[in-house]
């Protein structure tokens, strides 16, 4: 192989030629464009940066303001229930006392209307007692009501009362004490003259009857005695 080294001289000179024609025409306009655009990109980020921090401060500014303006509607929410919450207080304690207040007046009404109730209870406890103590001792219950209420009875009714004490039965005169001697011979011939001469009388004692006399008959009885009417005038009353 065979160089020529002229051919290869020429060459260089060419190259460097179109080398330092680039370099002087191509590369430095390039070059300029280049650092103009990285200028251009550099103060760019450089403004996009100050963008962005006065964004962050912005929102920093803003966070801050966000916050202090939460915090003042706690302070107020807080305050106004502090306030709501003293006027519940107030309004609960005012229907307490007044709460206690009818309560009281009602407990009041009540006791008088209790004390006034028992009053007119006693009255009418009073009254009935002397209602039915007149009527237990109206009629008396001696032998003068006895004779009035045999001498009354209808003929048929005391002829039924004199065949009751046939043969051996017994009237018993029942007194609430002992009844002298002289009384029963005055009770003897008073019933034997309504009831038959052959009646045999016995005469026996029973505190419970108070006063007056019953008369028990073998199938009957007729009461006279005090206890006997006051059962009568009780009955009555209730009935």
């Amino acid at each position: 192989m065979q160089i020529d080294w002229w051919t290869l001289a020429i060459q260089t000179v060419n190259f460097l030629v179109v080398v330092w024609l680039l370099g002087r025409f191509l590369y430095r306009p390039v070059r300029r464009i280049i650092d103009e655009r990285e200028a251009a990109d550099r103060a760019a980020m450089d403004e996009a940066r100050s963008k962005a921090e006065a964004a962050e401060a912005a929102r920093k500014d803003y966070e801050a303001r966000r916050a202090a303006l939460a915090e003042t509607e706690r302070t107020r929410e807080a305050e106004h229930g502090r306030a709501m919450e003293q006027e519940r207080a107030a309004l609960l304690e005012a229907a307490r006392a007044e709460a206690v207040e009818i309560v009281a007046e009602a407990r009041e009404k009540a006791a008088r209307a209790e004390a006034g109730a028992v009053d007119a209870l006693r009255d009418r406890i009073a009254g009935l007692a002397a209602d039915l103590a007149a009527r237990a001792l109206a009629g008396g219950g001696g032998i003068d009501t006895v004779t009035d209420h045999l001498d009354a009875l209808p003929e048929a009714e005391r002829a039924a009362l004199a065949r009751d004490l046939a043969g051996d039965e017994e009237l018993s005169v029942v007194a609430p004490g002992a009844m002298p001697e002289a009384d029963r011979a005055t009770w003897r011939a008073v019933l034997r003259e309504r009831l038959g001469r052959h009646v045999a009388i016995a005469f026996r004692e029973d505190p419970s009857l108070i006063g007056g006399v019953a008369l028990h008959f073998p199938h009957g009885r007729l009461d006279f005695s005090v206890a006997g009417r006051l059962d009568r005038a009780l009955r009555e009353m209730k009935g």
